[in-house]
C-alpha cells in the first residue's frame, strides 16, 4: 500500500506520519502534535472542515484532494523563512514534471498555477515550540480529483491536465521530492532558487497589487527577496511589498 511506503520513507527522515480521512484542519493537527511530542510530522487528510489559507481566509477543501501540513524542527533565521516556499514550491513542480506535467507556474505569494489555473497552494506558520526549540508547519493543498468552485478566478485538478489517478501514489512521489531536497538544502538551495524565480507569473511584467482595503498599486515585478517580499520597480525605483495579491 502506498501509506505503508510514505511511511517508510518518513521514517528514514525521523518523521512522523498521520493519515487522516477527515479532519478539521491539517495545521492544527500538526501543531497539537509537535505541542505534545516536539518532533517532526506529516499529516495527510482527504478532506478538511475548517481549513484556512493566507490570512485566515477559508480553505475550500472538498474530498478527493491532497491536504498535508508538515512540520518541520527549523534553524533557519525568520527573515529566511520563504525558502520553505520554495522547498515546497518546487518540489511539487518536479513531483508533476514526473507525471509529464509541464509549465507548472508560481504565482505570487503562495499559490501554484498551470496555464493560468489555480492548481493549489501552500501556507507557513511558525512555532515555537520550547525556549530555543521552533517548528515551521507547511501547509499544502493541491487539487487532485476536484477543484473549487464559485470562485472568481479559474481553477484545475491534477485528473484535468494528467493521467494521476491515485493522490496516494502522488504524494508519495512528492515526499521522495521534498525530503531530499530538505535534507540537502545547504547543497540545493541555489538550483532551488532558480528553478523558483524562473518559475514565477509575470516577472519583468507590469502587474496590479491588491494590498487590501481597496488598495491598489502597480508596477514591473522584478523578482522576490529573500524574506518573500515582492520586489515592484516604480516610479523608477525598487521597493518591497510585503502583503497583498497579484491581480490576474
Amino acid at each position: 500500500m502506498n501509506l505503508d511506503r510514505i511511511e517508510i520513507i518518513l521514517r528514514n527522515y525521523n518523521c512522523s506520519f498521520l493519515n487522516l480521512e477527515l479532519t478539521d484542519t491539517t495545521m492544527e493537527n500538526a501543531k497539537n502534535y509537535v505541542k505534545n511530542n516536539g518532533f517532526d510530522i506529516v499529516v495527510l487528510a482527504e478532506e478538511q472542515t475548517k481549513g484556512r489559507g493566507r490570512r485566515g481566509n477559508k480553505w475550500i477543501s472538498p474530498k478527493g484532494n491532497v491536504y498535508s501540513s508538515i512540520a518541520l524542527r527549523n534553524n533557519i533565521d525568520i527573515n529566511n523563512y520563504f525558502f520553505f516556499n520554495i522547498l515546497t514550491t518546487v518540489s511539487l513542480q518536479l513531483t508533476m514534471e514526473e507525471f509529464g506535467i509541464k509549465d507548472i507556474k508560481f504565482k505570487w505569494p503562495n499559490d501554484i498555477f498551470y496555464k493560468d489555473k489555480k492548481l493549489g497552494g501552500i501556507i507557513l506558520e511558525s512555532y515555537n515550540y520550547k525556549n530555543d526549540i521552533n517548528f515551521v508547519i507547511i501547509g499544502l493543498g493541491i487539487n487532485v480529483f476536484t477543484s473549487p468552485d464559485k470562485l472568481n478566478y479559474p481553477v484545475t485538478n491534477l485528473r484535468e491536465i494528467s493521467n494521476i489517478n491515485d493522490r496516494l501514489v502522488f504524494f508519495e512521489t512528492f515526499m521522495n521530492n521534498f525530503f531530499p531536497n530538505w535534507i540537502n538544502k545547504d547543497k540545493n538551495i541555489q538550483d532551488l532558487s532558480a528553478k523558483f524565480s524562473n518559475s514565477l507569473m509575470f516577472l519583468d511584467e507590469e502587474i496590479l497589487i491588491n494590498k487590501g482595503n481597496d488598495e491598489i498599486i502597480s508596477g514591473i515585478f522584478k523578482g522576490i527577496n529573500k524574506d518573500g517580499s515582492l520586489i515592484l520597480y516604480k516610479n523608477q525605483k525598487l521597493q518591497s511589498i510585503y502583503s497583498g495579491n497579484i491581480v490576474i
